[in-house]
């Protein structure tokens, strides 16, 4: 507050003053240097990554090359061509049924609802076991018992269970898919530090709305790890059972390519599940963590 030259009390513009003090020369100087430096550290993984790809494919091109074995090791320029002619739709002699896209939709979708039910059960099961005494020492044991099980000694059970159809290979890849993200979900509840519950606590949070409030925001990185492995655990094996379990779907294509003797065209199904998996990756999990962990600034213990 200040006096006006008649006397009266003047209020300051604080609206004015915050302004001014948010773009200070320094708080400037400070938004330039933090932008440049992400713009660094993109541009320094960027090339770096392409370093380690170009490696890569240069090896995989000698190999094939100077050992002569572009009969079963195709070059990566002949994948490429391959690849290209799938998702053009331009192949002479189609041998597989559906197009590639309806073999890479029925994967995808196959892959996302095992995924989620393993989501739906992993995630508060996990922080059930990790925060309560009880439900640990009674669905630990259980749970432990399960988890060495390989997930492809799912697939004739599934069979079996479901027959030859999507049921068999969306129990396969949920029981791939449930295990790292209750894991690390149980995990995450475990290391919480008891200030913040008590914190928490403090604050009215009681049963579900302390689980939902305050247990579940510091497990998050845990959890983002957990549906990383997950998920990329979800691929692998949605290949595997639909080379036995359907005659739809990414795994029946590099099974028929492996009958059919076309290294180029299971190769190419190989590059196409990769980048199919990476890019779910990173529209799933890099959207939650973009939107938990980066925005609340939450990192692990």
């Amino acid at each position: 507050m200040s006096i006006g030259s008649d006397g009266a009390m003047v209020r300051p513009d604080v609206r004015g003053e915050a302004a001014a003090t948010a773009t200070s020369p320094r708080d400037t100087s400070f938004i330039r240097w933090a932008t440049a430096r992400r713009r660094r550290i993109a541009r320094r993984r960027l090339i770096r990554g392409a370093i380690g790809i170009a490696a890569v494919l240069a090896l995989w091109e000698f190999m094939a090359k100077a050992y002569d074995l572009e009969i079963i090791l195709p070059t990566p320029f002949t994948v490429a061509q391959d690849v290209a002619k799938m998702l053009l739709l331009q192949e002479d002699k189609w041998l597989y049924g559906p197009t590639i896209y309806e073999h890479l939709g029925a994967s995808l979708l196959r892959a996302l609802i095992g995924f989620g039910l393993a989501a739906v059960i992993a995630l508060p099961l996990g922080l059930l076991v990790g925060r309560v005494a009880g439900v640990r020492e009674t669905v630990g044991p259980v749970v432990k018992i399960l988890y060495p099980i390989p997930g492809v000694a799912w697939i004739p059970l599934a069979i079996l269970w479901f027959g030859l159809s999507d049921q068999a290979v969306i129990f396969t890849v949920f029981m791939g898919a449930v295990f790292p993200l209750y894991f690390n979900t149980e995990g995450g509840a475990r290391q919480i530090d008891p200030f913040v519950v008590d914190a928490g606590r403090c604050f009215g949070a009681r049963g579900p709305n302390l689980l939902v409030r305050v247990i579940l925001p510091a497990t998050l990185p845990y959890v983002i790890v957990g549906l990383r492995v997950a998920i990329g655990n979800a691929w692998r094996m949605i290949v595997a059972a639909e080379m036995f379990a359907s005659q739809t779907g990414i795994g029946f294509l590099l099974t028929e390519s492996r009958f059919q003797f076309r290294a180029a065209d299971l190769m190419s199904a190989m590059v196409l599940v990769s980048v199919v998996g990476y890019l779910t990756e990173k529209v799933i999990v890099g959207t939650i963590e973009r939107r938990t962990t980066e925005k609340w600034e939450v990192a692990a213990a």
